[in-house]
């Protein structure tokens, strides 16, 4: 079995199409949770909960959920696909890039750098599984 094989096997049953499962779940989870409770996602990323603020949160979990829907689901499919995972890799880089682009703006504390950090590493298990694929 060679290095590619242990990645992402023939019939896909490397480790990362398993991790990439997992973080479709969180997504759609941590989505899930931005509609429940914006206002203490809010508060965590240290910023203000007035509104519009929870309304938009609300939307954007609402988004967060269907494409972490969308993730699992192409972490599992088989044959590949290809284009849900390119989508995937698009939606974790913007979030990545936005909540940077938040905290240097001073609308996030430094503490959601830890969720930038998430959705950064999550594109780049993204991107090893499309290359692997390819």
């Amino acid at each position: 079995m060679n290095n590619e094989q242990l990645l992402v096997g023939p019939d896909d049953s490397g480790p990362l199409p398993r991790i990439a499962e997992g973080v479709g779940v969180a997504t759609t989870l941590s989505g899930a949770g931005l509609v429940l409770a914006p206002r203490l996602v809010l508060r965590i990323l240290g910023a203000g909960s007035t509104e519009p603020a929870p309304f938009l949160f609300r939307i954007i979990g609402m988004f967060m959920g269907v494409s972490g829907g969308l993730l699992t689901d192409a972490s599992r499919a088989h044959p590949d696909a290809p284009v849900a995972m390119r989508w995937s890799l698009v939606a974790k880089i913007g979030a990545a890039v936005m909540v940077v682009t938040g905290v240097r703006t001073g609308r996030f504390g430094k503490q959601a750098l830890a969720l930038a950090a998430f959705d950064a590493g999550a594109a780049a298990l993204i991107a090893a599984i499309i290359t692997r694929r390819d």
